[in-house]
């Protein structure tokens, strides 16, 4: 259809930003401003899909740092983070607040989505942050990712589901892949308060249930009873998989008040790993519940990206 001209009509041309006329209209009270234009804020690409698995699409948040025009070509090291959900259905925006402001000192951030209990019990979530990985990977060149440069970093069962990965990276049985394709290599490991021996979570003070069939860790190993199923259980151990392989540094971080996962799980893991001979940082965040804030105060926060920094060294 013929579109009908006007005397004045000024047809569409493709303008480069140096070349489009700025306007001049200026109209009485009018006020002008004239901040610094540079791109500041992150970019956020919500629910990006990576996999088919189990028939449930899986998607990714994944959050760019600021990116100036004139740096379209940036690369920026990669953060895969597990949102933890008791190893059930996330709420995967629950930290959005906390990892855009990771990206803002110049990671990308991409927020995965897992299969859950009781749907998909062990090792769905581990298989799938692996999954996850690879896509941003292969991805690199269009979310501005150094492909040499990631780390793994959860909370609660996201730092179960990233300790169990990391440990774990290239054992067939863990991975829906090819390891011999596309092997991983996490350059760290962060774990924010994860559960680790879940055989053990309701030998120390706890608010849960953690050990009946249709408790949220009964779920998470088959709709299960825990102590019915010990070799399972210690499958799902991070611990387990400690030996004289090298590992990536780990950084441990736990609230000695958390009345979810015992403070004790992140002992666990701390003192394996030590007693292995691996770089492992630990904090007590002292009086922390579960899922505290307190992880992302700016002096906190700093001590967990700086950690991450001299691991991509």
């Amino acid at each position: 259809m013929n579109e009908k001209k006007v005397s004045d009509y000024i047809a569409p041309q493709n303008y480069s930003y140096k070349d489009f006329p700025a306007a001049e209209d200026s109209p009485e009270g009018m006020h002008t401003l004239t901040p610094d234009l540079t791109p500041t804020f992150p970019v956020v690409n919500l629910n990006v899909p990576y996999s088919i698995k189990s028939g449930k699409t899986l998607h990714l948040h994944i959050i760019t740092p600021a990116i100036a025009n004139e740096n379209l070509q940036e690369q920026f090291p990669l953060i895969m983070w597990v949102q933890g959900s008791a190893f059930h259905k996330q709420s995967l925006g629950n930290h959005m607040a906390h990892m855009v402001e990771v990206a803002k000192h110049g990671f990308v951030v991409a927020m995965v989505e897992y299969r859950w209990a009781p749907d998909d019990p062990f090792p769905a979530q581990v298989k799938d942050l692996k999954t996850a990985t690879r896509f941003m990977l292969r991805h690199a060149n269009k979310y501005h990712v150094n492909p040499k440069k990631y780390i793994a970093w959860g909370d609660s069962s996201g730092g179960h589901t990233v300790a169990t990965a990391v440990m774990t990276a290239n054992l067939p049985e863990f991975n829906d892949e090819d390891v011999t394709v596309q092997p991983l290599h996490y350059a760290a490991c962060v774990d924010y308060y994860g559960p680790t021996d879940i055989s053990r979570m309701n030998k120390v003070p706890s608010t849960q249930d953690h050990v009946t069939p249709h408790s949220l860790e009964g779920e998470f190993f088959g709709t299960q009873h825990l102590y019915d199923v010990p070799e399972l259980v210690q499958k799902g151990n991070p611990i387990t998989y400690i030996d004289d392989k090298p590992l990536p540094p780990f950084l441990i971080m736990h609230g000695n008040k958390d009345r979810l996962v015992p403070f004790e799980q992140s002992v666990l893991l701390y003192q394996a790993l030590r007693a292995h001979h691996k770089n492992v940082t630990f904090y007590k965040i002292s009086n922390s519940d579960h899922g505290t804030d307190a992880f992302f105060v700016p002096g906190v926060l700093k001590i967990t990206l700086d950690f991450i920094d001299k691991a991509l060294e």
